[in-house]
């Protein structure tokens, strides 16, 4: 069995439990059985959903005849934010910067968290919530459409949060298109 094996296989190898041809076991049928049916069955109660990483709070899509530029410029601006969007505006356009208005939900003292212009804004907005606060996140994605915008706001939250979300942000994308498309100044 080992002759054609190399001298340095050979001296590794087990020697054969039985000699060849001898057939000296016989396993157990019953035995056998036993010891592959396992241990017994223990009930496994069921794993429960997973929970979200986030709640999306809202969403509003709007296409805007603007080019991406000047939609980002009306995000950023504090000025032009304050014409379509939120009194008192304050912003500070960079990572960490903050995001700051007045609008009839409530004051909005958010922190950026991502900023990459022209395509995407994104921003803190601190909610009271069952006697606490709850930090949700607004995100505007832009993207072009030939010399058009498109403009894709969501509003994200660790837990739900009641609000009237979905009205807030088509309002405000709507504010926005009015203000960028035929300069209709107040905010939403």
């Amino acid at each position: 069995m080992q002759e054609g094996l190399p001298a340095r296989v050979r001296a590794v190898q087990e020697p054969p439990l039985s000699e060849p041809g001898s057939n000296d076991y016989a396993p157990d049928p019953v035995a056998r059985a036993e010891a592959m049916s396992g241990p017994p069955e223990v009930p496994v109660a069921p794993k429960p959903p997973p929970q979200p990483r986030s709640v999306l709070l809202a969403s509003a899509k709007i296409t805007v005849q603007a080019p991406i530029p000047r939609v980002f410029e009306a995000l950023t601006n504090g000025e032009q934010l304050a014409m379509w969007w939120a009194e008192d505006a304050r912003i500070e356009a960079e990572l960490g910067g903050r995001y700051e208005g007045t609008l009839p939900e409530g004051r909005v003292e958010g922190t950026i968290t991502a900023i990459d212009g022209p395509g995407k804004l994104a921003y803190t907005w601190p909610l009271s919530h069952e006697g606490g606060s709850v930090e949700t996140s607004v995100v505007f994605e832009l993207s072009p459409r030939g010399p058009e915008t498109a403009v894709h706001v969501a509003h994200r939250s660790p837990m739900p949060v009641a609000g009237e979300w979905d009205g807030v942000w088509r309002r405000s994308v709507a504010s926005l298109k009015a203000f960028l498309e035929q300069g209709a100044p107040g905010p939403a």
